[in-house]
């Protein structure tokens, strides 16, 4: 299967963020990826709902949302209101990990669950079955800002989860984000990443086909 590419559009023109979906779906991007944060959790605060479901009626691409909240099963109405196709869990805020999976399964999303660097992998094993999706974070929130954009330590974590995933037979996708240029989108990809969340690097560029394209190129060499 192709490696997916999606726009973490939490880095894009706020003042311009329809003319930005419009303009990274035309690239060929194949999903979005909303980062909301409440700012407890993580420091940084991120998207309303109600600026996913101002976007929603946009496009068709799958809405993919990186939740980060210290009471994240409380804002799953609302995002699932927004138009949510998917939500990715916080694990270091979900203590009962199985009855949070079944939270958002019970109101029709897709489920992820997303870790930090130094959150231990053991916390997915128990409920890897019942995930659609596994999100391993690259960089600690807000590291960007400071110069940190992407810790090679995610590429060993990648190759575990893909490993638990394929002797299972597990169908559940793998995504890596956070910092994802140069060389770092090829690595998680040989790691055994199948989707990416492109940030910055992404809405940086001036001819977006051209880029996607070309990343394309070198993750099918890869992959």
């Amino acid at each position: 299967m192709p490696v997916r590419l999606g726009s973490a559009l939490f880095n894009a023109d706020h003042g311009r963020l329809a003319d930005e979906l419009r303009r990274v779906e035309t690239a060929g991007i194949d999903f979005f990826h909303f980062d909301i944060f409440d700012g407890t959790l993580v420091p940084d605060l991120a998207f309303p709902p109600r600026t996913m479901e101002t976007l929603r009626p946009l496009t068709k691409k799958p809405f993919e949302v990186h939740l980060v909240s210290a009471t994240p099963l409380r804002h799953l109405p609302a995002l699932k209101h927004a138009g949510a196709d998917l939500v990715f869990l916080p694990a270091e805020a979900c203590p009962m990990m199985y009855e949070s999976v079944y939270a958002v399964k019970e109101l029709g999303l897709k489920v992820g669950l997303c870790l930090g660097l130094g959150t231990p992998l053991e916390v997915l094993w128990p409920v890897l079955p019942l995930l659609d999706s596994v999100l391993l974070l690259a960089r600690v929130t807000g590291e960007g800002t400071r110069g940190r954009a992407f810790n090679r330590l995610v590429l060993d974590r990648v190759r575990a989860v893909r490993a638990a995933l394929d002797t299972r037979k597990l169908a559940a996708d793998l995504q890596a984000a956070g910092g994802l240029e140069g060389d770092n989108a090829p690595a998680c990809v040989a790691a055994g990443a199948r989707s990416l969340p492109l940030g910055g690097g992404l809405h940086r560029e001036k001819n977006l086909a051209a880029y996607v394209k070309r990343l394309r190129g070198a993750l099918a060499a890869t992959s």
